[in-house]
């Protein structure tokens, strides 16, 4: 909540200071273009003054005999949208001569004098009225020029340029804005990864001094279990066969080899060997690993396939063993009370031809699909009994040997579970172990 604080305050401070540079900005634009129109205005009534000034005589006959020129001025003034008029008025204050930016330059009559518009001692002056500057400029002593500028034509002008810097401005906020928004982003992304990542660092510091110090726990329980399994099983022979303490001491001999298993597996989990990589041939090694299955299988009544295979893995052959026969057991055992039981086990080379496939469906009832994410967390288990390290420790391995561990539920029913592994042909580098102590 802090960094949203402070993005929201940025974002506030960025969208006023936008608003009070947009502001001051137009404020200065509208005056340097009054300014800038104000002196192109002073400068056309410069050039009706010059050009009258260069005459001789009453100020009328100038304007006769300057005519052609005056016209050429009146043409240019009719293009300008902002200059309303000239005028130019003799020493009386009568009105002499007229352009309008709608008719090219008339010679006036002689008016009533206007008292307001004779010479001023002043060299130039600018009056404002509510409709119009007026820019009045003195030709010497025989009249004034009067430039009118329209100020509706003004504000009209001033108001475009405003909307072009109010567009222009709101786009440049916006590209600020959405920048600062991704930036913010992308750097709250990187605040929270970088926290996952701490957390997870810390999480793994301490499993591991958790896992180095259970790890020598269960080295120390396994040595008493050893000895205890054997005097166990010394104890049965000296016991009358089918008396109740040879019953009690065959239920602590299971036991026991349980809690022999749990330690085993812990240690194979908690201190995995680095695999010793070679070719192996796939229908070779799935013919081992029926040979140790066919047993179990036969108590289970579940009947057990060997497709054809293909193909060699880079892997190590007991390690790759242990994987497929637990694999295995576990779908001999998922298929308990199941009306048919079929284990099938196929190997072929991959679609690219640089992996090895090796297949284990059942047809057993399947994972449900909301445990198919846990099943390979270490210590879960849906069998009763069950140490819950089996699908860690297969993961695991098949992970060390730079493959993956797929579980599927099939669409006829039963699990599969494809373990893919580079083929000897690519010869992959070994990989380290994921996690552990």
């Amino acid at each position: 909540m802090q960094y949203v604080a402070v993005a929201v305050t940025f974002s506030v401070l960025l969208l006023g200071s936008f608003a009070l540079f947009f502001h001051l900005l137009q404020d200065q634009m509208s005056r340097g273009y009054l300014e800038d129109v104000l002196l192109s205005g002073k400068l056309q009534a410069a050039e009706v003054a010059r050009e009258l000034s260069t005459g001789e005589g009453p100020l009328y006959r100038v304007v006769e005999t300057r005519r052609e020129a005056l016209g050429r001025i009146s043409a240019v003034l009719a293009q300008k949208e902002v200059v309303d008029h000239v005028q130019v008025f003799d020493e009386r204050g009568r009105l002499v001569w007229a352009t309008t930016v709608r008719t090219e330059g008339f010679s006036g009559g002689f008016p009533n004098s206007n008292l307001e518009l004779l010479v001023l001692p002043e060299p130039e002056q600018v009056v404002e009225t509510s409709r119009e500057y007026q820019i009045r400029m003195p030709l010497e002593d025989i009249g004034t020029v009067v430039v009118t500028l329209s100020k509706p034509v003004l504000e009209q002008r001033i108001a475009v340029l405003r909307r072009r810097l109010l567009k222009h401005t709101a786009m440049a906020g916006g590209s600020a804005l959405v920048l600062l928004v991704a930036a913010v982003a992308f750097i709250w992304h990187l605040v929270r990864r970088n926290a996952r990542l701490e957390q997870k660092r810390r999480l793994q510091e301490d499993l591991a001094a958790l896992g180095g110090l259970a790890a020598n726990l269960a080295h120390e329980i396994r040595n008493p279990l050893n000895a205890l399994s054997l005097n166990l099983e010394m104890l049965e022979e000296d016991l009358t066969v089918g008396a109740a303490n040879g019953d009690t001491v065959q239920v602590a001999r299971r036991e026991v080899g349980r809690l022999s298993k749990l330690v085993n597996d812990f240690l194979v989990y908690a201190r995995p060997s680095p695999p010793a990589l070679e070719p192996v041939a796939v229908a070779d090694l799935l013919g081992d690993v029926a040979s140790l299955l066919s047993g179990a299988c036969e108590r289970a009544g579940v009947e057990l396939r060997v497709e054809p295979s293909a193909g060699e893995a880079l892997a190590d052959r007991a390690q790759l063993t242990q994987v497929l026969v637990n694999l295995a057991l576990n779908s001999v055992q998922a298929m308990e009370g199941c009306a048919v039981r079929r284990l099938t086990l196929t190997g072929e080379r991959g679609a690219e031809g640089d992996e090895v496939v090796i297949t284990i469906a059942d047809t057993g009832p399947g994972i449900p699909e909301a445990e198919l994410g846990r099943v390979r967390q270490a210590f879960y288990s849906r069998r009763k009994g069950g140490t819950g390290l089996g699908l860690a420790i297969a993961d695991r391995i098949v992970a060390a040997h730079g493959g993956s561990l797929h579980l599927e539920n099939r669409h006829e029913g039963g699990l599969v579970a494809r373990v893919v592994l580079p083929s000897a042909g690519r010869r992959s580098g070994v990989h380290s172990p994921l996690g552990g102590a």
